[in-house]
């Protein structure tokens, strides 16, 4: 949907001001959006979920493990497919507030796109360079928005995300180096281009909820804290926003209708994307493409 259209339905959960925050600056930061009721569960899903890495030895596309993961200190980074593992998981994607959030942001024809969650784990979980998820799954049109769940919150010392305000309205950056190589990040020259000075921090207590633009400029430092940082991650489109690439994750409920009417038409927006490699075969996450670069992320 055009914005104009979007605007013309009153949004349910979030304000106006809000959603003509969320196009001007390319995110929203919502504290105690999600309430223990939801959260409680989610801690036990996710605990039995670690259990079952402990037996295993190497990475697959559904579970990426960091280098040092042993059995008996279990280090994962990320697990995708989270909707096909637990029903809580589902329900959280499907019929909570988020869900709703996101077709006030993208008009209320709605599709699923992915849950998965991202550890930091104490004393040095990973960092995420800077990126922009369209690069990753380029659509007709930009209608895709991404939602972290700060399960435990996130403090300044746990590398919580950071967004470069109002990215969103500039350059679609190739995520590849010098030789051709896909590297899931911004490179340092290209950075140059970003306004570095516009870094905001999504801080907060347990349930807080971000969501940003699929051009806004993101990224996260390791975790200096002695405790871990997990994160949920969902993402969503439009209906109309039709994707040019099979998905990194194709999970059941891939491009399930979860709001509104299928709209029939494929929307298209004026916009140069570099295209990422064709992730029908092989992808296990960002962390693992992103190791074999030398970029290091600049903290602020």
């Amino acid at each position: 949907m055009r914005l104009e259209q979007i605007y013309s339905v009153p949004p349910t959960v979030i304000s106006q001001d809000q959603r003509e925050s969320y196009y001007e600056l390319g995110y929203l930061i919502l504290p105690d959006s999600i309430g223990e009721e939801w959260l409680n569960p989610l801690r036990s899903a996710v605990d039995d979920l670690i259990e079952l890495t402990r037996s295993m030895t190497e990475s697959t596309r559904r579970v990426d493990l960091e280098p040092d993961h042993a059995s008996e200190n279990p280090r994962v980074r990320r697990i995708a497919y989270l909707d096909e593992y637990d029903p809580i998981f589902w329900q959280l994607s499907s019929e909570s507030v988020i869900a709703d959030i996101a077709a006030d942001l993208l008009g209320p024809n709605l599709r699923f796109r992915e849950l998965m969650i991202n550890f930091k784990w104490a004393d040095g979980g990973a960092a995420v360079q800077w990126h922009q998820d369209i690069a990753f799954y380029p659509h007709t049109h930009a209608g895709t928005l991404q939602f972290l769940l700060m399960m435990d919150g996130a403090t300044q010392d746990q590398g919580p995300l950071q967004l470069i305000s109002g990215s969103h309205k500039g350059e679609i950056f190739a995520h590849y180096d010098n030789q051709g190589n896909w590297t899931g990040a911004i490179s340092a020259e290209d950075l140059k281009r970003a306004d570095m000075d516009n870094i905001v921090t999504a801080t907060g207590p347990p349930g807080i909820l971000s969501v940003h633009h699929s051009r806004t400029i993101h990224g996260s430092s390791t975790n200096k804290s002695s405790a871990g940082r997990p994160a949920f991650v969902l993402t969503y489109s439009a209906a109309d926003a039709v994707p040019y690439t099979a998905p990194a994750y194709p999970s059941v409920h891939y491009r399930e209708l979860i709001r509104g009417v299928d709209p029939g038409v494929a929307h298209h927006e004026d916009m140069i994307v570099p295209m990422p490699p064709d992730w029908s075969d092989s992808y296990t996450s960002i962390f693992e493409h992103q190791e074999h670069t030398e970029l290091s992320y600049a903290e602020s």
